[in-house]
């Protein structure tokens, strides 16, 4: 499932590289955005999935989010980039991508998972360089909950997946 999402998503955004200035950006500005982790260090998470906008455009995103440590006494964004790849309601592509500022976002635990539950972390990114097909120099905002499903597996608490669901805002 993971690897359908990443390849979907970088399948749409490698089409859209083809289509050149003969798209507008999205009409949509924000996005409900759902997607799984598909790779990850101490560091680094990297996520992919579906996304809604609010004017009607649909599509697949991926992100790759680079952090301070999880469980630092702050643990602030330091960077990475989102890309997602968009269809308006007439299936007119586009593309938007953007960079994470560095210590533009925050890493917060809503809740730590006692007893190997699962775990929740609230994730905001500011955007810098957003841009379109048609346009750059935008702006955006990422902010999505983060949940760690967890069980207990011979005596130690493993993560078995990873799920994100939130919010992209861009301005073009």
């Amino acid at each position: 499932m993971r690897l359908l999402l990443v390849l979907a998503a970088l399948t749409s955004v490698i089409g859209l590289s083809i289509v050149g200035d003969a798209a507008a950006a999205p009409a949509s500005t924000t996005f409900t955005v759902i997607g799984y982790e598909y790779a990850f260090t101490s560091t680094l998470g990297c996520f992919a999935g579906a996304a809604s906008g609010n004017a009607g455009d649909h599509g697949t995103w991926t992100a790759c989010v680079q952090h301070d440590p999880l469980g630092s006494s702050s643990t602030y964004v330091d960077g990475g980039r989102l890309v997602m790849a968009t269809s308006n309601s007439s299936g007119v592509p586009d593309a938007v991508s953007g960079s994470f500022a560095y210590h533009g976002g925050t890493i917060t635990t809503i809740n730590s998972g006692p007893n190997c539950t699962d775990q929740q972390y609230l994730v905001t990114g500011t955007l810098r360089d957003v841009a379109t097909t048609t346009t750059s120099g935008g702006s955006g905002m990422f902010s999505v909950v983060l949940t760690h499903y967890r069980a207990s597996l011979f005596g130690r608490c493993i993560i078995y997946k990873a799920r994100v669901s939130g919010t992209a805002t861009f301005s073009y």
